[in-house]
């Protein structure tokens, strides 16, 4: 979650910094791979935590309830 929000607020954050001209471009290109290093990893962690949800958590439920 906390690493999503960082992905999400990584572009406005350079923006801003470029706008109080605290850098010469808006977006470098190691800002950009930043970025989609930060939502790549964001996507495999929500489809793990998706499969969890889907398989593992009925059967834990299941056992804790029986």
């Amino acid at each position: 979650m906390i690493i999503s929000a960082v992905a999400g607020f990584k572009i406005p954050y350079e923006v801003i910094q470029y706008l109080r001209d605290k850098k010469e471009k808006p977006l470098t290109e190691e800002d950009i791979k930043e970025f989609l290093k930060l939502a790549g990893i964001s996507i495999v962690l929500i489809i793990i935590a998706a499969f969890v949800e889907v398989y593992i958590t009925p059967e834990v439920a299941n056992y804790l309830l029986t």
